[in-house]
């Protein structure tokens, strides 16, 4: 980042209220760091583009967001603290574990090709035992699985029905790794009339901006954005069933990474549940649910809080008959993506975590509900409990019309 593409700053519009600092999930777990005021207004004015940085606690920051939605003046904390940490990091220099979670694309297809002997290879308990002491990826957390056939090669062997046409970003994680959400997906859009489209796509970034890799963000983004473009200019609206996935292209793209023609992208890109939600709104959604005698729980992610939609996924799963449902009263889970991977930051994570392991043990549920995938992931490992995304019970509970 030099200083010709460094992001302006509202840092003076911090009034010093301290409330992003009871809301940080980081800080309140440990006092390696100071809090979002801390490390995005108060010391924004110290951090310019050609001196050194002395943020060596800035890393620690979990990108949640919840400081910016808290935040009476404002000021876009989380992205302060995001530049804050792309500047360090451009000092500091990034481990090679970093670059490894950041582009895991770039072999999801092999790792899809070989997912029986890969899979086993996660579980070695001395590969885990190596991967820690090398690599800094702590053995306790368990690696995500590759499911043989991506899901885009499950979509290309499938026949199209339906129409208008629906455009859908699915994601790097659920074309390898979690391929029945995308499936879902689909089959849900099908139900209600839609014919899905597959536009190019590569990883949204996230992964990369979280860990302060601007230009490699800026990367995924400049592909993104004209292939979503064409879509959109083709008279398509888009879709996305990861939250994570959708607050980068919807936020980040414009706000932080000044990507061109990414704010006319954002207005037609959708949140898979916010889109149904108004199919209901205008009496188009297909409602032919099947009872299902389920008492579930379901938890809201920081990305899809962020958003400012509401809770649209909830509203749609309340009409399925049988199925209690209540919603989980916690913050944010603690994954934060890569964060809960590193050896240095899993005690953090697990920490953070414990609120909202209470909050389900108190509701006891069969089955936990959540959009995000780092989410799933996190609950999973805290719980043991079955989780999925809200569009597989949504899938599930539909009527087969034939």
């Amino acid at each position: 980042m030099n200083k010709k593409t460094w992001p302006k700053s509202n840092a003076d519009a911090c009034i010093r209220c301290t409330t992003c600092m009871a809301v940080c999930p980081v800080s309140r777990v440990t006092p390696k760091f100071p809090g979002p005021k801390q490390a995005g207004p108060a010391a924004a004015r110290f951090r310019r583009p050609g001196e050194p940085s002395a943020d060596d606690w800035i890393d620690l920051c979990i990108g949640c967001h919840l400081c910016d939605m808290v935040c009476s003046s404002g000021v876009n904390v989380s992205e302060l603290n995001l530049i804050a940490k792309a500047k360090y990091l451009d000092e500091k220099g990034r481990p090679f574990r970093d670059w490894l979670l950041t582009h895991s694309y770039l072999w999801g297809q092999l790792g899809s090709f070989f997912s029986p002997l890969i899979n086993l290879l996660f579980k070695n308990p001395v590969i885990k035992w190596m991967g820690e002491v090398i690599l800094k990826i702590d053995r306790r957390r368990e690696l995500p699985g590759y499911e043989f056939l991506t899901f885009r090669q499950w979509f290309n062997r499938k026949p199209t029905k339906g129409n208008p046409k629906i455009a859908y970003f699915y994601g790097c994680y659920t074309n390898t790794n979690e391929v029945d959400v995308g499936k879902a997906t689909v089959q849900v859009l099908e139900a209600n009339g839609f014919e899905v489209t597959l536009p190019p796509q590569r990883c949204c970034g996230i992964a990369m901006l979280g860990n302060g890799d601007f230009k490699g963000a800026k990367k995924m983004a400049r592909y993104n954005i004209p292939s979503l473009l064409n879509t959109i200019h083709s008279g398509s609206k888009i879709v996305f069933s990861s939250t994570s996935c959708g607050h980068m292209i919807k936020h980040q793209y414009s706000h932080l990474l000044s990507i061109p023609s990414a704010e006319e992208v954002a207005q037609h890109l959708f949140d898979v549940f916010e889109f149904l939600r108004n199919l209901k709104e205008s009496n188009s959604l297909n409602t032919h649910f099947k009872e299902l005698s389920l008492k579930a729980a379901y938890f809201t992610p920081c990305h899809l809080r962020a958003l400012g939609m509401g809770i649209p996924a909830l509203e749609i799963l309340r009409l399925i008959p049988g199925l209690q449902i209540d919603q989980i009263e916690a913050d944010c889970c603690g994954m934060g993506g890569t964060f809960g991977f590193k050896k240095e930051k899993y005690e953090i994570s697990e920490e953070i975590g414990k609120d909202l392991k209470e909050a389900i043990d108190r509701l006891n549920p069969e089955m936990i509900l959540t959009d995000c995938e780092g989410c799933r992931i996190q609950i999973r490992h805290l719980t043991g409990l079955k989780v999925l995304h809200p569009i597989q019970i949504l899938r599930d509970a539909l009527q087969n019309d034939g």
